[in-house]
């Protein structure tokens, strides 16, 4: 019995590990990225960054008190420079309430570049004052 327990164990494991290998197709993971809004509206989210371009990421954001909510798919990145900052772009889909943003944008439309340092740093938000990013490089 106790081998059988650790047999299962060991092949959950096994298939918990292949399933996150496998999450972004064939591309490793280049950087990783989280993004929180201070204040309202109420933005946040994030995820990988794969070496290809593609991302599995997204963010949710909160507007005009809860009267607007829209979920923020990330569709693409770009290093500008190359180890130091990154563009990352989006599709916009509405939840709830009036159109306020573009069908997609990205970062660059409003002048902001997210700086790769691996801690938090404040930016300029483009949905309200500041934001909290962080931008890691993995490896």
């Amino acid at each position: 019995m106790r081998k059988l327990s650790l047999l299962i164990m060991v092949l959950a494991l096994a298939a918990a590990t292949t399933t996150v290998a496998v999450a972004g197709g064939n591309s490793p993971v280049q950087y990783t990225f989280t993004f929180t809004d201070l204040g309202q509206p109420g933005a946040h989210g994030g995820g990988p960054l794969y070496t290809d371009g593609s991302a599995n990421a997204h963010m949710t954001l909160s507007a005009m008190n809860g009267q607007a909510i829209f979920r923020l798919q990330v569709t693409s990145w770009s290093e500008v420079v190359p180890g130091e900052s990154v563009d990352i772009c989006f599709d916009v889909y509405e939840i709830k309430g009036p159109p306020l943003l573009p069908p997609s944008f990205c970062f660059s439309d409003f002048g902001i570049v997210l700086p790769v340092s691996g801690t938090p740093v404040v930016i300029s938000n483009p949905f309200a004052d500041e934001a909290l990013v962080r931008v890691t490089p993995v490896n």
